[in-house]
């Protein structure tokens, strides 16, 4: 079985939208794929209050609300990376499209072996995705959530009630538990290294004398009761990385 997808059908016609969710149903039966779906009448629903969460979008166009290029266009303000189609009766919206980077156009009446092609190009297009960025975290950041590659994370931060997210773009501070967000994350190239901090081995370049981890060029404290098996899991991450081949270095603190 393939990794969960999931999928949004903006569609003001109730037919077509049940027509598409059963073609969806069909697809993933066909094709061993788990599917996930949420169906919105109207491009503000999702538009409105959008969370980066869904993978493709089947995109109605002319719609009594907001139609689907403008739901589009503030969907992209947000995720650079959803896979969009758009399903229409109307091929002249083909060249508007292009401007919020839409894959692809279905024409309706919908042919289940036309959607199926579509489809099967947006899932490779977002496996290729998948592959180049790996997982990615949802984070509520003030008013907004924001779509972090697990890749980018340097270490996890806990101070009080606050979560500082290091990222090699920057920091970002959101509330929480440390050991809710390690347990969202789910990965062993993160290691526990103190009661505190959670760190990324990937970025991690070396080792000081003083028990600190350098990570992108930060110094984070090892505690005496993490030290062993923090540096199990470094050895044990490097020993399987493709990159293994570089050494971890015990720089000594000044």
């Amino acid at each position: 079985m393939n990794p969960m997808l999931h999928i949004a059908v903006v569609e003001d016609d109730p037919a077509y939208a049940r027509t598409l969710t059963q073609c969806l149903d069909r697809f993933a039966a066909e094709h061993d794929t788990s599917l996930h779906y949420d169906v919105f009448d109207d491009g503000a629903k999702i538009a409105g209050d959008y969370r980066p969460v869904y993978d493709i979008i089947l995109m109605d166009i002319e719609m009594p609300g907001m139609d689907g290029i403008t739901a589009a266009k503030e969907i992209r303000r947000i995720d650079a990376d959803v896979v969009i189609i758009f399903i229409t009766s109307m091929a002249k919206y083909a060249i508007t499209g292009y401007t919020v980077q839409a894959r692809a156009y279905v024409l309706k009446p919908i042919n289940y072996y036309g959607l199926s092609l579509e489809l099967q190009g947006a899932i490779n297009a977002v496996n290729r995705n998948r592959s180049q960025h790996g997982r990615s975290l949802l984070l509520q950041t003030g008013g907004s959530v924001t779509k972090v590659a697990l890749t980018d994370i340097t270490y996890l931060e806990s101070r009080r009630h606050d979560l500082f997210i290091h990222t090699t773009d920057g920091v970002l501070r959101v509330r929480g538990s440390l050991k809710t967000m390690e347990g969202e994350i789910n990965d062993p190239t993160f290691a526990r290294c103190g009661v505190s901090y959670v760190v990324n081995l990937a970025h991690v370049s070396g080792v000081t004398d003083a028990k600190e981890a350098i990570v992108n060029g930060d110094r984070v404290p090892i505690s005496r009761q993490k030290y062993k098996d923090f540096m199990a899991a470094l050895v044990m991450y490097l020993s399987g990385s493709a990159s293994a081949n570089r050494t971890v270095s015990q720089e000594v603190s000044r």
